[in-house]
């Protein structure tokens, strides 16, 4: 049985670090994705989101409880990334690795994998090329599937704020990706 994050939260607070380690694995995944959207690099968002997780412990005591757990980590995580961006250059984007299908029966065959993979790519590059406070409105709405509401927790800023950077970075994309149709 899972345990409420309350009562993780609350265990935290009393230094128990297990409970900590259920609240890291659970979150991990869209920890590291957050980071590699702003990084472009997926060992930064490996080294990034594991410093957001020990900043987290550290300051654990401190969290008074506003917002849900993850809304408070993907703030730390944001100004850890903000920070990293700052003091290096940027470097060449990986590529996305391909995924397989689970099942061989599913296989769409090779250029349905081919279209698709591209078009993913296309649409990461356009996402990593929107200014960065486009960016993580995106990544934190769209791919992490926070509401207006924990975005606007997590970044300090107003809802409208919120509402209106995301309606400019959907444009943004749209004429983006219009452009790169075949």
């Amino acid at each position: 049985m899972d345990e409420s994050e309350a009562t993780l939260l609350s265990r935290c607070r009393a230094g128990d670090r297990d409970a900590f380690g259920v609240l890291v694995r659970r979150h991990a995944g869209r920890a590291i994705g957050s980071a590699y959207a702003f990084l472009r690099n997926h060992a930064d968002a490996l080294d990034v989101s594991q410093d957001a997780f020990v900043r987290a412990w550290r300051s654990i005591r401190r969290f008074e409880g506003r917002s849900g757990f993850y809304t408070w980590y993907a703030t730390i995580l944001r100004n850890l990334c903000l920070d990293h961006i700052k003091r290096r250059r940027r470097r060449d984007e990986s590529p996305l690795p391909e995924g397989e299908p689970a099942d061989p029966a599913d296989d769409p065959g090779p250029e349905l994998l081919a279209e698709r993979n591209e078009r993913a790519q296309r649409v990461w590059r356009a996402v990593l090329d929107l200014p960065i406070k486009h960016r993580e409105v995106i990544v934190m709405h769209h791919f992490q599937e926070m509401s207006y509401k924990q975005i606007a927790a997590a970044l300090s800023i107003p809802i409208g704020t919120v509402m209106s950077r995301l309606h400019a970075a959907r444009k943004v994309l749209r004429e983006a990706l219009a452009g790169d149709r075949p």
